[in-house]
């Protein structure tokens, strides 16, 4: 059919899993800081922008025209339950108050509002093939950052026989006065990135006419991993982190393989349990001739 079709990289395009609840987040290195806590059921991000028709009340000028469309303000939302609670969480849920002299346990809410009921909080969810940090990796992400968030539905509780306490919130980002014009949200949408591992290939005539010995080194298989290859006229096939690889030959290190006739160039790939490449080397070909 000509329309029951996804992108050839779907895979790498999902953001996957509820993602987390922080305050703090670096997008340059993908790293983050204090869970703010364990959620349940999963997490709903809104802007609320609010838009505001200047040709409404215009003689002879329809309704919703596009040029006189004007957003007038947004008001990000991030909602969801938590079901971890520590004092300082419950605090930070109640919005105005404080703890009772030399009491850490003891909240005590009232009706003033100051600067350090405004915390920045930040969605972060996993997104693309690449979902973690380390050996060459930098995980790829969905964030969100919301500005001056408070809680708008202060502390709450739910709770359920034979169940946990369930703590709804409702973070919304807040504008600052000292920037009128700051958005007070922003999104980050990155796509993770890796580097192949390097993978030494020689190439020596093999057995039978026509075929060739294909060696690898300079690397070690781990559990579930496999060596594929793929041969061409000319130029190596190219090969990136995490492209899909199960159309390659598996072969193993040392073996003869038979390159097609007019192919010059192989390409070896270590693909991994999940079919994705996470290493590779290339060699020009030398073939038994007689």
């Amino acid at each position: 059919m000509q329309f029951t079709k996804i992108p050839a990289n779907t895979f790498k395009k999902l953001q996957i899993n509820a993602g987390i609840v922080a305050d703090g987040f670096t997008p340059n290195t993908a790293t983050y800081g204090n869970i703010i806590g364990a959620t349940s059921g999963g997490l709903t991000f809104n802007p609320n922008p609010e838009y505001e028709d200047f040709g409404e009340d215009v003689d002879n000028v329809p309704a919703n025209t596009w040029q006189l469309k004007r957003i007038k303000s947004y008001n990000p939302q991030l909602s969801g339950t938590f079901v971890t609670i520590t004092a300082v969480l419950a605090a930070a849920l109640s919005g105005a108050g404080g703890f009772a002299s030399g009491d850490t346990t003891h909240f005590v809410p009232n009706h003033v509002l100051v600067a350090a009921d405004f915390k920045d909080i930040w969605f972060i969810g996993d997104y693309s093939a690449i979902n973690e940090n380390g050996s060459g990796k930098t995980a790829g992400f969905v964030a969100i950052h919301l500005k001056h968030a408070m809680n708008t539905t202060g502390f709450q509780l739910t709770t359920k026989k034979d169940g946990k306490g369930n703590f709804p919130f409702e973070y919304h980002g807040h504008y600052d006065l000292d920037n009128p014009d700051e958005v007070p949200f922003e999104i980050y949408v990155a796509e993770g990135s890796a580097t192949l591992a390097s993978l030494t290939v020689t190439s020596a005539a093999g057995t039978a006419v026509g075929d060739s010995k294909i060696t690898v080194s300079g690397y070690s298989l781990g559990t579930g991993e496999r060596y594929v290859y793929k041969t061409a006229a000319g130029t190596a096939p190219s090969v990136e982190y995490g492209d899909d690889v199960s159309t390659w030959t598996v072969f193993d290190s040392g073996d003869d393989i038979t390159p097609g006739v007019s192919d010059t160039k192989i390409t070896v790939a270590v693909m991994d349990a999940f079919s994705r490449a996470v290493g590779a080397g290339d060699a020009t070909i030398t073939k038994k001739t007689n």
